[in-house]
């Protein structure tokens, strides 16, 4: 087993560039989505058709009263040109006491405008609804509560989920990636004939199998430790104190990967074949998983039910539950249970394959 072992990490060792490669393309791509918004604010372009402009100016000044969100004014045909050049997704119509938005392309940022819009517009109608039914009384609103929330694990907020989907998510498409790829030795080593060698050598096939899988499983599990602890400190995400949790689903998801490929390069019948199926592979299984995009925003069926066959998809809820629960240990079994269970099943087909003699 320790022979095997020790050859895939000198093959890896001769050619580590893909493992470097994969790591710098998760850092590259989480850091330039999600670490150029680390402490700024959202900016929305508002105008209207309706309303004069001391009328807009009085609604700039209720939306603009919280922190994190800009309003700023504009023109129907400014808004209407930067959305048709791809400059903005998404701007505010305001009218009298009602808002629409004009979108050009899905956002993320959108909901939490939507709900700041509307508790404001909510309290703006209601406190008109009163004036009216009370005419000639000066009504003043005071603060008579003040609560105050704290999010536990993330810090609270949009812009701090989407941070956090966004590095577990790509973290894990990358690390499958590399796992994937790297298992492309033993579709050249069943095509030249070696693995039938190595079945029928002294080495039992435990010791074999382990051989493999122990030096797959380790690189993965290298990168995800390696491009989480970088990308942390770039994004200023905090990943809390549960890391026996996080541990436990990041080694279910390896397993289940390396299963996968076990899986792949036991049905592929060449390497230049196996270099065409894995960015596919990968691919869809993160965008499907909810990698690319949160899968709140998904409401087809088909979909969700193809999203929970994804070993990506229960990677990713383990992680973030992991994260952001307080207890996340209980919480966790189930998306680890089904990423073992994945694996298992993965690599009992992919094992049964494998042991069949190649003919060359």
């Amino acid at each position: 087993m320790w022979n095997v072992f020790l050859l895939q990490w000198k093959r890896l060792l001769k050619k580590p560039f893909l493992v470097f490669l994969f790591i710098g393309l998760t850092i590259l791509f989480v850091y330039f989505m999600g670490g150029v918004q680390v402490n700024s604010t959202l900016t929305v372009p508002v105008y209207s058709e309706s309303l004069t402009e001391g009328e807009l100016d009085d609604w700039l000044g209720r939306l603009n009263e919280g922190e994190t969100l800009i309003f700023e004014k504009t023109s129907a045909e400014t808004a209407q040109e930067d959305i048709r050049m791809n400059e903005i997704s998404f701007a505010m119509m305001i009218e009298e006491d009602n808002y629409q938005f004009l979108v050009g392309r899905d956002s993320q940022q959108i909901a939490a405008v939507d709900q700041h819009a509307e508790q404001i517009f909510r309290e703006y109608n209601r406190l008109d609804a009163i004036q009216d039914e009370f005419p000639g009384t000066d009504i003043e609103v005071q603060e008579i509560l003040s609560v105050q929330v704290e999010n536990e694990g993330t810090g609270g907020g949009g812009l701090e989920s989407y941070k956090l989907a966004l590095l577990v998510g790509m973290t894990l498409y990358f690390s499958a990636y590399s796992v994937l790829f790297l298992q492309l030795n033993l579709i050249e080593e069943k095509r030249k004939g070696t693995w039938n060698r190595l079945i029928y050598s002294p080495v039992t096939k435990i010791q074999l199998y382990l051989g493999y899988l122990l030096h797959y499983f380790l690189v993965g599990s290298i990168q995800i430790i390696v491009s989480v602890f970088i990308l942390t400190k770039l994004l200023q995400v905090d990943l809390g104190t549960n890391y026996y949790s996080l541990g436990i689903v990041i080694v279910s998801f390896i397993f289940a990967t390396v299963s996968l490929g076990i899986l792949l390069a036991a049905l592929i019948p060449s390497p230049q074949s196996l270099q065409i199926v894995i960015p596919i592979v990968a691919t869809s299984m993160a965008m499907l998983g909810g990698a690319f995009w949160t899968l709140e925003i998904v409401s087809n069926r088909f979909l969700l039910f193809i999203a929970e066959l994804i070993p990506i998809k229960h990677g990713m809820d383990g992680m973030i539950t992991a994260i952001t629960q307080p207890e996340p240990l209980r919480e966790i079994l189930q998306p680890a249970g089904i990423l073992v269970l994945m694996g298992i099943l993965f690599m009992a087909i992919g094992i049964n394959l494998m042991e069949r003699v190649v003919k060359i």
